[in-house]
């Protein structure tokens, strides 16, 4: 077993984070479930959210297939993800490795049915099935989450966790977008980056539904900027409206010139690519050329097929985004299939879509996605399921808005801050030493309200959160001479550690 046991909460524990052996008590705050031929590649990813008071547990498929009972091995992760929910405190679900189709791949995806008349899938891969308590196969027909047989046996939260799926498939996939997370928590931009959210747009006819959104999130983020670069305007237009091309090299640029941390990208899209102006595309081949390195976007889209992370052909345009070493993107939210607008009653909805700017299901989704945010300062996978739990009635009433549950996936890190304002970098004010023994040290920095984690390998693990004057007074027993670290961390902070000395 590759597995990593650390506790949250002051229990004594001389290995490392990212060791076989722990603690007797595995709890786990973060799941990160990959398979064995990966399973050491993460663990430098573990260490870090460890180490930023998020302990992290690694376990693999092949593991869980021998651990516990099931139909599949789909069964036999959402009961794994189950049990350390249930008994090991863990928050975050993090399926670490790309899914193929057929059930293959590094963590094989659940597929579900939907029907929607002109369009029908029986292999939506379905995150949130794995938070699930129920089987969503009522009928045990080995068919899932089919809305007219299956819906008794369906349900789309879990309120205890939120998942997401970093779709990696080697080694160095993971090295990269381990130095990506380290750097977004850590080496955040502290001017403007932060405070900026862009919504790209090549097509008129979802300009009012974008206005709309826009005044929702900005209504509750009073301190953020939004932008619309939409193909009749923009902010960087010279000498008449739209004059600034939303095409390929402009897109690069924008990206490159670190111009905003936050987009959201609404147009036509296909596995391999966004289609921008003038039905100009945004491919792979772009990717390759985006060098903003320390200022990864955080990124929501609508456009059809971009986040097929299972698919025969690999990568899609959005797993480009996230494998590309020190550029790119951080975390993406993205349909696997279609994005197609999503209403109760298509025939009077879509017009006042148009004309008014009522929003669909897949547009309310991303804008609620943003709105808690930014405003709740969730990290991306807790906001994601609050935006999702606010359309479970909707899920109950048409197969349509079921669809958006089950298609509508978070790609990359669910732990991770979406960073609401420019963040500072804090400071810890301790002394270089001190002695062995059980004691109370009072963590003395110039952040209030800020995450402190204090570890020294397995004899002492303590997460708190500093008060007004910045100090958090914690209990710990190191046993042996060596470095102690203490970490803060937060959305709207850059992650520092000390190395305290123990005598």
């Amino acid at each position: 077993m590759f597995a990593l046991f650390v506790s949250t909460f002051n229990l004594p524990c001389d290995a490392k984070a990212n060791d076989n052996e722990g603690l007797d008590d595995p709890s786990a705050t973060v799941l990160l479930i990959t398979n064995v031929k990966l399973a050491k590649a993460w663990r430098p990813f573990a260490d870090w959210k460890t180490r930023l008071g998020k302990a992290t547990h690694i376990v693999t498929v092949q593991e869980i297939e021998k651990t516990y009972k099931g139909v599949d091995t789909q069964d036999k992760i959402r009961k794994c993800v189950l049990d350390y929910c249930d008994n090991h405190g863990t928050r975050w679900v993090i399926l670490g490795g790309d899914s193929e189709p057929g059930g293959k791949g590094v963590v094989p995806d659940r597929d579900t049915l939907h029907d929607l008349g002109g369009l029908r899938y029986a292999d939506i891969p379905t995150d949130i099935y794995f938070l699930s308590k129920r089987s969503w196969d009522e009928n045990e027909d080995g068919i899932y989450g089919d809305w007219k047989n299956d819906r008794d046996a369906v349900s789309y939260i879990n309120t205890k966790a939120s998942i997401g799926s970093i779709p990696v498939r080697t080694e160095k996939h993971i090295a990269d977008y381990t130095a990506k997370v380290i750097a977004y928590e850590s080496n955040y931009p502290t001017k403007e980056f932060a405070d900026k959210l862009v919504y790209a747009c090549p097509i008129p006819m979802a300009y009012p539904k974008l206005n709309t959104s826009k005044s929702e999130v900005g209504v509750l983020w009073k301190r953020g900027k939004i932008l619309q670069y939409f193909s009749e305007k923009t902010p960087w237009d010279k000498d008449e409206d739209g004059d600034h091309d939303l095409s390929p090299e402009n897109w690069i640029n924008f990206i490159n010139q670190k111009t905003a941390g936050k987009v959201h990208v609404h147009g036509h899209g296909f596995l391999p690519l966004w289609v921008l102006e003038g039905n100009k595309t945004f491919e792979n081949r772009h990717v390759d050329k985006l060098t903003n390195e320390n200022a990864y976007l955080a990124m929501t889209t609508v456009s059809c097929f971009t986040g097929q992370y299972d698919s025969r052909k690999d990568p899609s345009i959005t797993e480009a985004m996230l494998r590309k070493a020190k550029a790119g993107a951080v975390l993406i939210v993205a349909p696997s299939r279609e994005g197609v607008p999503i209403f109760h009653n298509p025939r009077v909805d879509f017009r006042l879509m148009v004309s008014e700017g009522k929003m669909d299901g897949t547009t309310t989704t991303m804008t609620r996605f943003w709105k808690y945010a930014l405003d709740k300062e969730m990290t991306a996978g807790e906001a994601l399921r609050a935006a999702k739990s606010d359309m479970v009635k909707d899920a109950g009433k048409t197969a349509g808005f079921h669809f958006l549950q089950c298609e509508l996936n978070l790609l990359g890190d669910p732990t991770l801050d979406l960073r609401p304002t420019n963040p500072v970098t804090p400071k810890i004010l301790n002394d270089e030493t001190i002695k062995r023994g059980s004691q109370e040290l009072t963590v003395k920095t110039n952040s209030p309200n800020t995450n402190v984690c204090v570890w020294k390998g397995s004899e002492c693990y303590v997460v708190a959160k500093t008060d007004e004057k910045g100090m958090a007074t914690v209990e710990i027993a190191p046993k042996t001479a060596g470095d102690l670290l203490i970490t803060l961390s937060g959305p709207r902070v850059n992650a520092v550690t000390k190395t305290v000395t123990v005598k």
